[in-house]
């Protein structure tokens, strides 16, 4: 009950953020210098800045909402040839549009180079956890495709992570607003990653340990 509570809650929460991207869009067509995100950005937003830009705004929540979907374990059992199909367009759009885009976006990131290294380690791991999840797959070794697409979908939802960060960081002391977004930078994945790590070996214990042996 607790684990359905809290899939529910993260589901309800991924979705209101999702929600709050989607209503900045505005603010992109044509770019308000003056909204939030593009703020103080017009010197950078040239060259291949802008065409990356708009991939990735388009590309992004496209991952962040199919990755619920894949996850699912009702469409996965019911539906195992979507499931599939669902798969393939997420490592697709994920390798070839989403993750080049947000290296080049990297580049300028808000908060400089401490920030935007962040997210190219983080678009680094990010590609690695989906090629592994299909290695895996094509091989037949479900249980680590499952593990290893996991990990890949909450580095994806550090999106989520990172507006919810950055703004928590400066309730504990983080008055500059680069030092804050650096703080959510790098916090926004390691400690959803590292959660995960802790919660799967802690699951994963007591199937390795196996019943216990029956008094004689």
């Amino acid at each position: 009950m607790l684990t359905t509570v809290l899939r529910l809650l993260a589901v309800v929460l991924i979705l209101r953020v999702l929600v709050t991207i989607l209503a900045n869009y505005p603010d992109y067509f044509p770019p308000d210098f003056d909204s939030l995100f593009l703020q103080g950005r017009e010197a950078t937003f040239t060259g291949a800045y802008p065409p990356a830009f708009y991939v990735h705004i388009f590309t992004g929540p496209l991952v962040l909402l199919n990755g619920l979907i894949l996850l699912s374990d009702r469409v996965r059992r019911r539906h195992g040839r979507w499931h599939r199909v669902l798969g393939r367009v997420q490592v697709g759009v994920l390798l070839l549009f989403v993750l080049p885009s947000s290296v080049v976006m990297s580049r300028h990131a808000f908060g400089g180079w401490p920030a935007g290294l962040s997210f190219l380690l983080l678009s680094a791991a990010t590609a690695g956890c989906a090629l592994a999840g299909v290695v895996h797959a094509r091989r037949g070794r479900y249980d680590r495709h499952r593990r290893w697409m996991i990990r890949c979908y909450v580095l994806i939802c550090s999106a989520v992570a990172l507006r919810l960060f950055s703004g928590a960081a400066g309730l504990f002391g983080v008055s500059s607003p680069e030092d804050a977004y650096i703080v959510a930078a790098w916090t926004s994945w390691l400690l959803p990653l590292a959660g995960l790590e802790i919660v799967q070996r802690l699951t994963a214990a007591p199937r390795l340990a196996g019943p216990a042996p029956v008094p004689r």
